[in-house]
């Protein structure tokens, strides 16, 4: 997966046509609201599918004023509604062509127009230009990287694919619940997952509420009621001390040049607690020595790692190592490297069993693994925190490493340090 967002450059704007009457002064009643379309150096003209008199229009808004009436006795609002879904629709038809990597034509470009100014389709769509232009806006804001755009993707896909005919006055908490098993029923998402998938179908409604889109009540106030969905039941996979150890001198053969380079970037995150996006992106100028300082992807914070005798070890055996935009280490796609990680578990004979519990909705399944096949580069940072509390290490020197918000987050951390250290007391008991 690239790093780097695809991003179509575009401007949209309104404002109104200036036309002649016959004896060459401006018309200034009844006047066309054009809209332009700018990107990649092309512009285009169409008519939004409206008229008013020059004084009821705010230039500087692109706006019909308000409390104004117009031909046909339409309202500022149907107006400005109008301008708005059409806006909010051309900035959706960018963004799939930016999630796609696909370079609009301006054939396109007016296929999708004249698809938004057909009322049906308008009226369709409302629910789905809005999800669009929040992705494109609160991404934009918030700084998400590639993976967060990707799992909005999906999720677009989920709810198309449970009714593409969706809207905001139909989306109320009823609605929502059928949603809920659509998920469960014929996605087969587990209760986790669909929690996760509500999170953000709920970030999307209060972002359109505020927004004054139609947004039902029980829509926001809908809460979600599943087993074990509040992550109770999360296994936390990391590797303990001795099995880190091993894996950092584990003889790896020539031809598997790939394993030898998965295992250093693992093992680094394992010993500085980065995710995957941070190893990805660290620079050798972030590199100061006895630490590293770096902004994370994920929250924009500017974290300082102090750097132990393992992760300094790894960066100085890529130091000389020259890699794309001056990276720091030979990261792959977080695909790539799950993938290998398996496999690298497998060499290192990770085989310990491990039992994974979830419910699909009211159904516990129970599930056991050899630990090797759910070795993933979320480990790394599970690693990295369990056994510095294993070791006696603040929770709050712990999340100035992490950049963790707050210390609900190690609950799970805590279980699994209790679970080790009773297995170890137990010891005695053979003695």
């Amino acid at each position: 997966m690239s790093n780097q967002v695809f991003e179509i450059k575009r401007s949209i704007s309104f404002f109104l046509e200036k036309r002649k009457s016959a004896d060459g002064s401006l018309i200034v009643t009844n006047v066309p609201i054009r809209m332009s379309v700018s990107f990649g150096g092309k512009r285009v003209m169409f008519f939004a599918g409206a008229r008013v008199d020059e004084k009821k229009w705010d230039a500087a808004k692109q706006r019909v004023k308000s409390n104004t009436i117009h031909a046909n006795g339409q309202t500022h609002g149907d107006i400005n509604d109008k301008l708005a879904r059409l806006e909010n629709g051309i900035h959706a038809f960018f963004k799939s062509s930016e999630v796609n990597e696909v370079y609009p034509t301006l054939i396109e470009l007016k296929e999708e127009f004249s698809r938004l100014m057909n009322d049906r389709a308008k009226r369709a769509d409302t629910f789905f230009t809005a999800f669009d232009d929040f992705v494109k806006t609160v991404g934009r804001e918030n700084h998400w990287g590639p993976e967060t755009f990707e799992k909005f993707a999906i999720l677009k896909k989920h709810l198309t694919s449970f009714d593409p005919a969706l809207s905001f006055e139909k989306f109320d908490a009823e609605r929502i619940a059928e949603y809920v098993a659509y998920l469960r029923v014929t996605r087969k998402n587990r209760n986790t997952t669909i929690a996760k998938n509500i999170d953000f179908v709920k970030w999307f409604l209060k972002w359109a509420a505020k927004n004054d889109y139609p947004v039902t009540k029980s829509a926001l106030d809908f809460k979600l009621k599943l087993k074990g969905a509040d992550g109770s039941l999360k296994k936390v996979i990391f590797l303990s001390l001795d099995e880190l150890k091993y894996l950092y001198t584990l003889e790896i053969e020539e031809s598997k040049g790939y394993l030898q380079r998965v295992r250093d970037v693992f093992v680094f995150c394992c010993f500085s607690g980065l995710r995957y996006s941070d190893a990805y992106n660290l620079k050798k100028v972030d590199d100061k020595g006895d630490c590293i300082e770096f902004v994370t992807q994920k929250t924009s914070d500017l974290l300082r790692v102090e750097l132990n005798k393992y992760s300094r070890a790894i960066l100085d055996k890529y130091k000389e190592v020259p890699f794309p935009d001056g990276k720091a280490l030979p990261v792959i796609t977080n695909q790539k490297m799950n993938e290998y990680l398996k496999e690298l578990g497998k060499l290192a004979k990770f085989n310990d069993p491990e039992t994974i519990v979830y419910f699909r909705g009211s159904e516990r399944i129970e599930e056991v693994h050899p630990k090797h096949e759910l070795l993933s580069t979320h480990c790394a940072r599970k690693t990295f925190v369990t056994n510095l509390i294993y070791m006696g290490v603040s929770d709050h020197v712990i999340r100035q490493w992490t950049g963790h918000r707050d210390s609900k987050s190690f609950d799970a951390y805590h279980r699994m340090v209790n679970e080790i250290k009773a297995r170890e007391m137990s010891k005695f008991d053979n003695i």
